[in-house]
């Protein structure tokens, strides 16, 4: 494939300067194999590339695609997968998730939005999800906030909760934003099978606040603390059922742990782990603590009383 591409230029191919590989939707449902052994068989392949999966599209559509901030798009994508705010998959970890047993590859999803305007653009808001070696799903944008802080991502990530209902003059919701996050599983062996308790925590502070609470009041804020943990707690189950039931793909790494923690029992499941999967029982737990208010504790457009 790469001879007969050569063969149609007037320079030679160099993968030193590749920066983003992106794969298309339906090739990667097909299978990635047959290009795999490409990125590491040559010598001068960078294994930091990231490596995308289009969404609703072709690889090449997103190539094509115009982005405002670089006279290149792949530029684009390459600066857009290098900050924090993103889901950024190498290549080498793609490749180490591909041949491993105890855990299934994952990348960030790129799609146009704005197609045929003036505005079209890309944007990378999902994630795509490997079954072996073949495309088996996407998770949401609010499955991929879930999923970037479950594996230590969890940068600048915003929620916000619905905590009083809608009216004329208020929305009823509160926006935060992630300060500090982190992720504690444990998980025991019974009966030769795992169980699994994970358990998400998080410092936050106050970003928008669209509601009558004044948040300087204690239990105004643990009304909000409150409802934050059930709402991400839920979602967190949702997602879980999502990954385990339907796409039957192990992208968070229990199988990982399972390797580490009980070594010899893993062996005896390492071969059959992704059938073995989708029934492992989880559990999850939210605990968010909100640390900053902003500048103001009451809401800005909240009249004043004397």
């Amino acid at each position: 494939m790469t001879g007969k591409l050569q063969q149609q230029l007037s320079r030679a191919i160099y993968f030193g300067h590749r920066g983003v590989i992106i794969f298309g939707e339906q090739f990667a449902r097909h299978g990635i194999n047959q290009v795999v052994d490409t990125f590491t068989r040559f010598p001068e392949s960078r294994s930091n590339s990231y490596v995308l999966t289009t969404y609703g599209g072709t690889a090449k559509e997103i190539l094509n695609t115009p982005y405002q901030l670089e006279l290149i798009p792949g530029i684009g994508i390459n600066k857009i997968q290098s900050s924090k705010l993103s889901f950024p998959v190498k290549i080498d970890e793609f490749l180490n998730a591909l041949s491993s047993q105890d855990r299934s590859p994952v990348t960030a999803a790129i799609r146009v939005i704005h197609k045929d305007t003036d505005k079209e653009t890309f944007t990378i808001d999902r994630a795509a999800v490997y079954h072996r070696n073949q495309l088996s799903g996407y998770l949401s944008s609010d499955e991929l906030k879930l999923l970037r802080w479950w594996t230590g991502r969890g940068h600048h990530l915003r929620f916000t909760v619905q905590v009083e209902p809608e009216n004329e003059q208020y929305g009823g919701a509160v926006g935060v934003e992630l300060l500090q996050s982190g992720m504690k599983m444990h998980l025991v062996i019974k009966n030769g099978l795992p169980e699994v308790k994970v358990s998400l925590h998080a410092t936050v502070r106050v970003i928008d606040n669209d509601s009558k609470l004044d948040l300087s009041k204690v239990n105004h804020m643990k009304h909000v603390e409150t409802l934050l943990s059930k709402q991400i707690q839920s979602e967190a189950e949702s997602m879980l059922t999502h990954v385990q039931k339907v796409l039957q793909s192990d992208i968070l790494g229990i199988g990982e742990d399972v390797h580490i923690e009980y070594p010899y029992a893993w062996k005896k499941m390492k071969d059959e782990w992704l059938d073995i999967f989708p029934e492992v029982p989880v559990t999850v737990d939210a605990h968010i603590k909100i640390e900053r208010t902003g500048k103001t504790h009451s809401p800005a457009h909240k009249e004043k009383t004397d």
